[in-house]
């Protein structure tokens, strides 16, 4: 990136006219007088909220890490399910979330499992527990009900069906919202690099201006907008200098930028 030339030499722009500067011109402006942060800062997860990332997120596993089921309801095979009437299973065992079913599963039998539970090896079909009749150890599924059972593996989902192992989860330059804070804690990222905060002086211009809890004058008005522009600042997440006001006079406003 090349230098900027001096702010003196803006005035001297034969298309420069501070009294109809329109926003994309001062944006452009904006633009060449600034530099990319390339600061960066290794930070717990938590404290990376609002931030955005100096480097590239892989997962460094799988997605689930597990085959497991999608609801509430029973592992079955879905061989057994072949049938133009009703079918009994034997419910061997129960398979809960993080407390799976370490018993075997024959031809005719069937694990009840809850909603994100590792499936029996031998299972590969989940039957939802609403269209099942249960009575003591037998688990009925109706023939109106096997119809619509179409495939091997309905309400299941395997391992690694949302993010592979090695898979690039979130790209460089990414900013950290809820959402993407949620999806580093499910990868066990406990720490990430990210770019250090903007760093935004601000001041007001004006000699009509007073602070806060000054009487005013005839023609005076209280200074307001510096509070609008520290929340909007504060919000996006900047470090904030306030530079309170400054008198009209050019020198002092290009010390102040200086």
């Amino acid at each position: 990136m090349t230098d900027a030339p001096p702010l003196r030499a803006l005035a001297a722009e034969s298309d420069y006219d501070p009294n109809s500067l329109s926003v994309e011109k001062a944006r452009e402006y904006i633009h060449r007088y600034l530099k990319p942060v390339a600061v960066v800062e290794r930070v717990a997860i938590r404290a990376s909220l609002g931030r955005v990332l100096a480097e590239t997120i892989v997962s460094p596993i799988d997605v689930p890490g597990h085959r497991n089921s999608a609801m509430d309801g029973y592992a079955v095979r879905f061989d057994d399910l072949h049938s133009d009437e009703s079918v009994a299973l034997t419910v061997v065992g129960t398979a809960f979330a993080g407390k799976p079913y370490v018993g075997t599963m024959s031809a005719g039998e069937c694990v009840r499992i809850m909603t994100g539970a590792v499936m029996p090896p031998e299972a590969d079909t989940c039957v939802m527990q609403e269209v099942v009749e249960r009575h003591e150890n037998t688990a009925k599924v109706p023939s109106a009900q096997l119809a619509k059972i179409k495939s091997r593996g309905q309400n299941t989902r395997n391992r690694g069906e949302d993010i592979r192992a090695g898979a690039v989860v979130f790209e460089k330059g990414r900013y950290i919202g809820a959402a993407e804070l949620g999806l580093l804690a499910s990868l066990g990222i406990g720490e990430v690099s990210v770019f250090r905060k903007l760093r935004v002086a601000f001041f007001s211009t004006g000699d009509e201006l007073k602070s806060i809890g000054t009487p005013l004058a005839l023609g005076e008005i209280y200074d307001s907008n510096r509070y609008t522009i520290f929340a909007m600042l504060t919000g996006l997440g900047c470090e904030v200098m306030d530079m309170g006001v400054v008198i009209d006079e050019p020198a002092a406003l290009e010390a102040a930028f200086a």
